[in-house]
């Protein structure tokens, strides 16, 4: 005669066995969290001894509590992957957009520096255009001044031989009076003894 165990006490056998994982989980936190991997284990292996015990002793409650209970282990390890999928999911979102990030914010630097060095292209190109404008201009200042200088000394040289020429023409024409006066006096002389001469005839 084979010896049937009721269901109640194949379930108060696994609650009694279940009490130091329950203790764990209680030490643990995870009392609410179904998909705690020793839990699920456990649970499964409940729906394991439930199906297999409840089919020996054709008692078809236990057997379809099994099967809840194994559906149930289902779902939860169902579950657990799918957020473990999201959870990987959204990692890679995460690092993607923080390489995302960090890409755009180095385009961003890469532009600014650009933007500085352009910059500062620009303005080494605005000085050195600056300075040889300032050269170009000083060149002129300085032609300028020089050919001031010479048209200076043009000036001086013309006014020197002009008064030059002006002192020579004095010296001659000073030379001639001096020339006329005395061919004047030596006129007078020769009057004055021409004239001496008709008084000693006249006397003798």
């Amino acid at each position: 005669m084979r010896t049937r165990l009721p269901g109640t006490v194949v379930k108060a056998y696994l609650s009694a066995a279940r009490l130091p994982l329950d203790a764990a989980a209680r030490i643990g936190g995870q009392q609410a969290n179904e998909q705690w991997p020793p839990a699920l284990a456990f649970e499964g292996l409940e729906a394991n001894v439930e199906t297999v015990v409840g089919s020996l002793l054709r008692d078809d409650a236990l057997v379809e509590s099994g099967r809840l209970r194994r559906a149930k282990v289902a779902r939860l390890r169902k579950a657990g992957e799918l957020e473990a999928v999201a959870d990987a999911t959204r990692a890679e979102a995460r690092d993607e957009f923080a390489k995302r990030r960090e890409q755009t914010d180095q385009k961003r630097r890469d532009a600014t520096k650009r933007a500085e060095a352009r910059e500062r292209k620009v303005e080494q190109q605005a000085q050195q255009s600056k300075a040889s404008v300032e050269r170009r201009a000083a060149k002129k200042v300085a032609a300028a001044e020089a050919a001031e200088s010479a048209a200076e000394d043009v000036i001086e040289r013309r006014e020197r031989a002009a008064q030059a020429d002006a002192l020579a023409k004095e010296a001659e024409a000073l030379e001639a009076r001096q020339v006329a006066l005395r061919t004047e006096e030596t006129l007078d002389v020769i009057d004055d003894t021409l004239e001496g001469t008709r008084e000693d005839r006249k006397s003798s």
